[in-house]
């Protein structure tokens, strides 16, 4: 089930961008247990879509949903395989410089 879930992720992290904190909330745990339950070599072109679609979330109001965003970006950061990490090494490198700044967040969690 989880494979027919992962089809369905870019969409739904589509439409979660004028979502409430709550809906984004529970978007990126749907995110994180699908991608958790499928084979690195089906999220892969998956883990790419959502990766540039977390990095808006490094910079949300809520602590909670900021520590999930970068929990999840790092988790989808090793499900990339193959020919899909020279892309993945790319988008990695524009999200350090927002996550160096959030070493210094207020919430202890997010910093870490």
């Amino acid at each position: 089930q989880a494979r027919k879930m992962l089809v369905l992720l870019p969409d739904i992290m589509e439409t979660q961008q004028n979502a409430n904190t709550d809906n984004k909330m529970k978007a990126l745990l749907v995110f994180q247990n699908v991608m958790g339950r499928t084979k690195r070599k089906e999220a892969s072109p998956t883990a790419l879509q959502l990766v540039d679609k977390l990095l808006p979330l490094f910079d949300d109001e809520s602590s909670q949903l900021r520590e999930l965003s970068i929990c999840l970006f790092k988790d989808v950061m090793q499900m990339v395989v193959g020919n899909d990490k020279r892309q993945m090494k790319k988008n990695v490198r524009r999200s350090l410089l927002p996550l160096f700044f959030h070493m210094s967040d207020q919430s202890e969690s997010v910093a870490k």
